[in-house]
């Protein structure tokens, strides 16, 4: 008769045999994007060498990025899904989700369009992918490039210092939580006994949705407004806490990034404004008025002070 630490020890190796045998691993990227193509040319440039398809939903851009994409042997598929407020974020991750598993992928990338691996990851990627168990994840650090693509916060706040999980392995089981906006980026509970942490010397994720900040301003003054509208106007001093993390912060610190973090092509930087994220932002004007929204604090970017004073012939109160 065996004994119990035999029986458990077979069957760890048992487990640890069939994963072997069947692990016929497929590296499948999802995809949510809209209006990128500025950035999609350096997401491609870390992604592409790792996986073995892309999968792609295009939320209704209205630039070239679905066609780069498509060009780079991407499939493209466009949504259709619309919603109140906000963004179709749940909706189009778990379709993600379904057409990856659809697709017989085993493990997944859960990068967005203005992210990229840093490029010492592209190396030892099939390892690291090798080594994973069902249910698993990733955690890399999540550099927020700020104001540049050369450097990356580095201080006290909530945008240093930060790991998150881009990368994991399916069970088969894991699912999106039921969150209508800032949907988790991998689905299923993050585990800190068995999920990977990399060390950014092998491997780090650059965000540069911080690069253009009066960009990054306009998005968080769309989300702020979209909170508003589900959640209701008494809502605004608790929704101008939470993204209050977003606004300048004239104590800033930062660091340049590694030579060895480089990826060729950097995305090309520049001053035009989202001109089609302005026009989302005029269309809750039209429908809820811009008193409706004048409590949060949104009216430090210029174009919606302007509008603003436009609609209404005076400033907002406060401002």
């Amino acid at each position: 008769m065996h004994s119990t630490c035999s029986v458990r020890n077979a069957e760890t190796a048992k487990q640890q045999l069939k994963h072997t045998a069947t692990n016929m691993n497929k590296i499948v990227a999802l995809l949510t994007f809209k209006n990128e193509i500025k950035y999609l040319q350096t997401y491609l440039a870390t992604v592409k060498p790792i996986v073995d398809e892309i999968i792609a939903i295009d939320d209704g851009s209205t630039d070239e990025g679905p066609e780069l994409l498509r060009q780079a042997g991407c499939t493209v598929i466009r949504s259709d899904e619309k919603v109140k407020a906000g963004w179709a974020e749940l909706g189009i991750r778990n379709r993600l989700l379904e057409l990856g598993r659809a697709s017989g992928g085993t493990h997944f990338v859960c990068l967005d369009a203005d992210e990229t691996f840093t490029s010492q990851f592209i190396k030892i990627a099939p390892t690291v992918f090798s080594k994973m168990m069902p249910g698993q994840k990733i955690r890399m650090q999540w550099l927020a490039m700020w104001k540049t693509v050369d450097h990356y916060r580095d201080d006290q706040s909530v945008w240093s210092r930060n790991y998150k999980d881009f990368i994991f392995c399916d069970d088969g089981k894991m699912s999106y939580p039921d969150v209508w906006m800032h949907t988790p980026r991998t689905p299923g509970v993050s585990d800190d006994s068995k999920d990977l942490v990399l060390n950014p010397k092998h491997g780090a994720v650059m965000h540069f949705q911080f690069t253009e900040f009066g960009n990054f301003q306009i998005k968080q003054a769309f989300y702020r407004m979209s909170e508003l509208v589900k959640l209701g106007p008494e809502n605004w001093m608790s929704i101008n806490q939470k993204y209050s993390i977003t606004l300048e912060d004239p104590n800033v610190k930062v660091r340049c990034i590694e030579d060895s973090w480089y990826v060729n092509p950097m995305p090309k930087i520049g001053s035009n404004l989202d001109e089609w994220r302005l026009e989302v932002i005029k269309d809750y004007f039209d429908e809820y008025g811009c008193v409706f929204f004048e409590n949060l604090q949104i009216w430090h970017i210029p174009e919606l002070k302007e509008e603003f004073i436009w609609r209404t012939g005076r400033n907002p109160n406060g401002v």
